[in-house]
């Protein structure tokens, strides 16, 4: 079975310019990510249009796929960028990794491959919990009234505890089968989930999370005396 990751870095981030060679605690952020998964695989590839980004690559070990420019623009789609690297790799699984998320560590990465293989999964998926995300907490407006999301849910308070837990994406890692890419798609209906942490499941899209994040990786490194 051939099982291929590929991290996507476009050059033309608008939230954080150049946010995915940008440093964050001495190294550029797509090598967090891609140092992970060279822990799991022999080869890494990294889909980008931008010669910078993929010199960079390069000096972390990745092998580069070049992606069009009509690809890396901002309405462009991941699964187009996908579809796009499986010509060339023709895998029976992608294993679509984040280089925006910096905790993702090998063994999340492992852990999603195996579930794939073992449920013969279309699609795995990380989460994180989420309370916040609980039906119950949230809401559409019309024309400034409350409305609630689904009707099994009222938009009231109540004790955490005792509400299902409720999870979402954290964007960090998609194992995606080579049918469900066929159809255009990164979630299949034969679909799993792989539950990350809170702490790892950062992801940088604002120049506060470059601090949050640096914080917390200089705070991982400080021995307990």
């Amino acid at each position: 079975m051939k099982i291929f990751p590929i991290i996507l870095c476009r050059g033309g981030s608008k939230g954080v310019p150049r946010k995915n060679i940008r440093d964050l605690n001495g190294k550029p952020l797509l090598s967090y990510a891609l140092t992970e998964a060279l822990k799991v695989f022999p080869k890494v590839y990294l889909s980008t249009e931008d010669e910078e980004i993929a010199e960079v690559g390069k000096t972390y070990g990745a092998n580069i796929i070049l992606r069009p420019p009509k690809l890396a623009q901002d309405d462009s789609k991941s699964i187009d960028a996908v579809k796009h690297a499986q010509k060339t790799l023709k895998a029976d699984y992608i294993v679509l990794l984040n280089a925006c998320t910096p905790f993702t560590k090998a063994e999340d990465i492992q852990a999603c491959v195996d579930i794939a293989i073992s449920k013969k999964a279309d699609s795995v998926v990380s989460l994180v919990e989420d309370f916040s995300s609980h039906p119950s907490k949230v809401c559409y407006l019309l024309e400034n009234k409350i409305m609630p999301i689904t009707s099994g849910y009222s938009f009231q308070t109540g004790e955490r505890q005792l509400q299902t837990k409720v999870y979402k994406r954290n964007t960090a890692i998609y194992v995606i089968s080579k049918s469900t890419i066929r159809k255009g798609l990164i979630c299949g209906k034969n679909i799993f989930g792989y539950v990350m942490s809170k702490e790892q499941s950062w992801d940088i899209n604002e120049p506060i999370d470059f601090e949050i994040c640096e914080f917390l990786i200089k705070k991982m490194e400080t021995p307990i005396l």
